[in-house]
């Protein structure tokens, strides 16, 4: 008769059960959030000194250089694009050792996903007459949302596929 001695389980199989064990305490959104802070919190400290900037440009395009309205709002928009951009890249990402063309790219369609995530929640508002403050707001909320997992998963994943 032969006698079988228990196999004990390898390192990758015991990270596997702790993952599980954790996830199931905690959950799937505080597991991701728990990996990826260091990144969301560079991300918040960057995405709030660049508001308070782009608030410092309106005023300063406005007041001091008497532009109207609509011409101040866009060139905040393009100011602040032009430092959000770096500032995440360096900061948050660490992605300045990558070629900066494909990340400029997927950055640019992100931007143009925000318009369209803008644009949706104003017109729904309008439907439900809902002020659009409030949708703008709403869309500010998502954006930044949907920037932090673009930008994480697509613009500047680590990767030999991407780069």
């Amino acid at each position: 008769m032969q006698v079988s001695r228990p196999v004990a389980p390898d390192d990758r199989t015991l990270g596997w059960l702790e993952r599980q064990e954790s996830e199931r305490r905690s959950g799937p959104l505080f597991t991701y959030l728990h990996a990826h802070a260091a990144q969301l919190s560079r991300f918040v400290v960057i995405g709030a000194s660049l508001a308070a900037l782009n608030l410092f440009f309106l005023y300063c395009f406005r007041t001091l250089l008497h532009f109207p309205d609509p011409i101040a709002a866009g060139a905040t928009y393009i100011l602040g694009t032009l430092v959000h951009f770096p500032a995440h890249r360096w900061i948050t990402y660490n992605a300045q050792h990558r070629p900066i063309r494909p990340q400029g790219i997927r950055y640019a369609v992100m931007l143009v996903c925000n318009f369209l995530i803008l644009q949706a929640l104003v017109a729904l508002a309008s439907r439900l007459s809902i002020s659009p403050y409030i949708a703008y707001m709403a869309s500010t909320g998502c954006t930044m949302v949907f920037n932090f997992l673009v930008m994480t998963h697509i613009v500047f994943v680590k990767g030999p596929d991407r780069g």
